[in-house]
Parts: C-alpha cells; structure tokens; sequence
C-alpha cells in the first residue's frame, strides 16, 4: 500500500498525539502510526494518572505547565470527561533548590507561597519534619486523570481526520524528498517524519545516523488504596533522601487514593517486553521512605505498575529538526502533565522554527547536531 501525507508521526502516546493534533490544526496532512497503539501497557503514556505542577526551577517549564492546564481544560469541556484533579502540591528538600523553583514560577507569572515548618505540617500533616525545615505551595497541581486524557486526545486526532495505523511497526524510514516510511503493512511517503517513540526512539535514530544519549529505563508507581486522601495536594521532594534513591513524588488518585514513586527510574528495559512485573523490593524501600519522612501515611497498595521512560543527560526534552526528521523524545519522566501544550513544540518544529534552548539537539549535554547533520545527509 502506498500513500501521501505531509507528516508522519511515530508513536501515538502522549508527545505523538499532541504533535498530530496540532499539525492537524495548522491544516497538514497527517498519519500517525505506533507499534502497539494508544496507552499500551509497554508504553509511556499508560496507566490511571500522571502528576501536574508549575513547580519547576526554569520559567520555559513553568509557562508550559500554565499552557498546559489552559489545554487540558479545554479538551475536558470538548469531551465532557474529567482530566485535571487540581489539588495543590507542597515542594520540600533541598533549600537552594526551593529557592530556584520559587523565583522560576514567580517570573513566568505563577503563583507559589513560602511555608515555614508550621506551615509544612498544615499543608501536609502526614509529613514528619523539623522545626528547621521549610518548604513550598502551589494551588496549581494535582493530577491528570491520563487515561482519559489519551482517550480524549485520540478522539479529538481521529475527528481531525488524522489516519491512524496501529498496532504496526515501522520497520525503515529512507529521508529523502519525499521521504519513504515502511511498516509491516505499508509504504508511505511524506515531507516530514516525526519521531516520538518514546524508549524506540534511539534504535529508529540511530538507523538514521542520529546519536542521541537516551537512556529508556523502568519506572515503578504505587497507588495507596486511601479514599480519604484523594483531595490532598501532591507532594515533591527535591534532592533526595541520601540513599541514592532520588527524591519521591506523589499526587492524589481519584477513586484510587494516592499515588507513591521516586524519580529515579532502573535500567533493563528491553523493547521486546509487552508488560512489567512490579518490583517488591523497590515498593519495601518506597515503604521504608514512609517510615521515615510520612510513618502515618496509609499502606494498603491497590495496585503497583512499572513503564518505561527515556532520559536524557540533563533531564529536558528533545524537539529539533534534523533534515525531514523531527525528533520529539527523551521525555524523562516529566512530559506527560504538559500534554496538548506539547503539540506546538513539535509543529513549530516541522515547520522550521528554531527550537528552545532547552530542546535542542545542539545544546551541550547531547551531541553536537553538525553531527547529526553530517550523518543524515550521507
């Protein structure tokens, strides 16, 4: 089978999605294809929610996750099904690390309020702090409900009248003008080939040239069966707990309770495994963190499951351009909560506007794109 569109998107989670509906609007000719389809369990972009917050340390981040809950309200009202759960989120840790979040939010125009140790335990009572420790709150966070959130972005891509194949693999992608994507069923010709695969990403670049230092990796979250918890604000903790297991997060699940995970992920991913088993030893030493920082938080686990995610070395995402190839990857861990807000990135992108700082293939964690350049003009 052989067609024509001016983009093909690969990957239909959440980073794919938004970029077709995106380019959709800005009246482009878009397929979107994945291997296993929207929200697999093998995929980022599944399971019940996903955190949200403003609260990060760089005002691009900051003004995403504002555009962000703006978009996602929007497609609640367009689909009638509940996305965000906004209950606010107490940032504790490290005090420069704070300090950096808190003068981020306030430039990009966000609100965000200082909390001493009383303050701390009025926001968070399960917490067990010290007369010294400080912390931070900010009304807009909470949750999205993300399998309702994929389900309504997909509907809104569908009646875009963007062509969906799934689940299909793509097996070749030659650039030229156009350029040809093969999968296990067809050939397809476009201007333009987005890669957002998530942790399939590298080997798909890497046949094209692209070095890029990702590094896919298995992800492990708990949801507490806590009812009385689900209007809580979510929790950050920034800096670690010295063990070397990152800092935990945390954010309430309706009709669930609460959701518990660090922000480190554990190496074995593998592209071939459809489903994850939850690791016990990660979840006792999740408990152990209870013991020490929340000893009265509930223990009763409704459900653990593990997903993958791909970092890359400094933890910001990747969207440039290399020749027809837009890459839109290296998610790490924090893409999901700015959903449609990450369309546009991705649409800027195709049509040839220079990338943030942030996301560029040429900043100085990753490899210099001369490079990768050289490499896709071979």
């Amino acid at each position: 089978m052989h067609s024509s569109f001016d983009v093909v998107v690969v990957g239909a989670g959440i980073f794919g999605l938004a970029a077709a509906s995106e380019l959709a609007l800005r009246g482009k000719r878009v397929a979107i294809i994945d291997r296993f389809g929207s929200g697999h369990p093998a995929t980022s972009s599944t399971g019940r929610s996903r955190g949200i917050r403003i609260a990060y340390d760089h005002p691009f981040y900051v003004t995403l996750a504002l555009d962000a809950i703006r978009r996602w309200r929007a497609l609640e009202d367009a689909s009638g099904e509940q996305i965000l759960h906004l209950t606010g989120q107490v940032d504790f840790g490290l005090d420069n690390k704070l300090a950096a979040i808190a003068a981020a939010v306030r430039e990009a125009g966000g609100v965000i309020d200082e909390l001493d140790s009383a303050g701390l335990s009025r926001k968070l009572p399960h917490l067990l702090g010290a007369p010294e420790d400080n912390g931070l709150f900010h009304a807009q966070a909470g949750t999205v409900l993300s399998d309702n959130g994929m389900a309504a972005l997909k509907a809104k891509v569908l009646a875009q009248g963007v062509a969906s194949h799934a689940p299909e693999r793509v097996v070749a992608i030659e650039p030229g003008n156009p350029t040809l994507v093969v999968t296990e069923k067809r050939r397809i010709h476009a201007e333009t080939v987005v890669i957002a695969a998530g942790p399939w990403s590298g080997a798909l670049l890497d046949e094209l040239g692209i070095v890029v230092p990702l590094a896919p990796s298995i992800a492990q979250v708990t949801f507490i069966a806590a009812p009385e918890l689900v209007d809580q604000p979510g929790i950050g903790e920034w800096g670690g707990d010295g063990e070397g297991l990152g800092g935990v997060y945390g954010h309430p699940v309706p009709g669930v309770g609460y959701k518990l995970a660090f922000s480190t992920g554990q190496e074995g991913w593998s592209p071939d495994v459809s489903a994850w088993q939850p690791d016990l030893q990660e979840q006792a030493r999740l408990f152990a963190w209870l013991d020490r920082r929340m000893p009265a938080f509930p223990r009763q686990v409704q459900l653990a499951q593990r997903h993958p995610w791909t970092m890359t070395p400094d933890g910001d995402f990747i969207v440039d351009r290399v020749g027809p190839v837009v890459l839109a990857c290296g998610c790490s861990g924090h893409a999901f909560k700015f959903g449609p807000a990450l369309g546009p990135l991705v649409a800027d992108a195709v049509d040839g506007k220079t990338a943030h700082p942030l996301l560029r293939l040429d900043r100085p964690s990753l490899r210099g794109r001369a490079a990768a350049d050289d490499a896709i003009s071979r």
